[in-house]
């Protein structure tokens, strides 16, 4: 990672980056960015309710970024001080509540796209249609057939019930980490290794590491007396920043890849 100076801004010298600004009045006080996310993908009806649940998720991460930034200007104005050092427990609070949102985020927005899309995929794509197909499989060969995927198979449409099954499969979790979201999501919708590398969706774990510390156990430490309030795992505006983008911009890739596998659908 490098950084990159112009026009009075630094920014990470990385694609799909979080950028910082300095306040020169309050002591070099940085301010969070997220990177832009385009245009939305048309002519797609499937992908439109992910892609407003994606801005709408990026809308209330950067309300927190700029929340964050008043409680820290005002309070450096207030007592006259640096902004250097550990950031006050309120203001980590603000991290860990963009870390929580934009999890929320990408289940909601996951959630919407496969089901939306999945039906249409299973049909015409051939990494989507195996991915239904093993599922049906593992139905069949279950120990004790769910009752769900009897009735599915009584219906007069087998095959639309069978799909509304896999579906439900498939977004009624929320996933825990990179590779469910590769596996479970990716996978479902046809996406390949070319149009997303594997690397792109290691590179979230320590996202979904941090989202697991902060939903799970409020970033608490174990170690502490009985008696003694617990330390907190520290949150930084440099780790969590980058996180949070990161996540986002994943959604916004899986969005438009979807959205190109669905065009070469309707052209076949």
């Amino acid at each position: 990672m490098e950084w990159q100076e112009e026009s009075g801004e630094i920014e990470l010298g990385l694609v799909g980056s979080t950028s910082v600004e300095e306040d020169r009045g309050t002591g070099n006080l940085t301010k969070l960015h997220l990177t832009k996310l385009g245009s939305r993908p048309y002519r797609c009806p499937e992908i439109v309710t992910a892609w407003w649940r994606l801005r709408s998720t990026y809308e209330s991460v950067t309300g927190l970024f700029d929340t964050l930034y008043l409680v820290r200007r005002t309070r450096a104005s207030t007592n006259n001080s640096s902004t250097r050092g550990r950031l006050s427990s309120d203001a980590q609070d603000l991290l860990r509540a963009a870390i929580v949102f934009t999890s929320a985020g990408v289940d909601a927005s996951m959630q919407a796209l496969i089901e939306y899309a999945a039906p249409s995929l299973i049909l015409h794509n051939e990494t989507a249609k195996k991915r239904f197909e093993v599922f049906v499989d593992q139905q069949v060969r279950a120990p004790k057939v769910a009752d769900e995927f009897v009735s599915a198979l009584k219906h007069r449409d087998p095959h639309d019930q069978m799909v509304q099954l896999y579906i439900a499969s498939l977004t009624r979790a929320s996933f825990q980490g990179s590779g469910d979201l590769r596996d479970r999501a990716a996978g479902a919708l046809g996406i390949s290794n070319k149009q997303i590398p594997k690397g792109r969706f290691t590179a979230l774990n320590p996202f979904f590491a941090a989202r697991n510390e902060v939903a799970h156990h409020l970033d608490l430490q174990n170690g502490a007396a009985a008696d003694a309030k617990p330390p907190r795992i520290p949150r930084t505006q440099e780790a969590i920043g980058p996180m949070c983008n990161e996540a986002l911009l994943m959604v916004c890739d899986l969005i438009k890849a979807t959205a190109a596998n669905l065009s070469m659908c309707r052209t076949r």
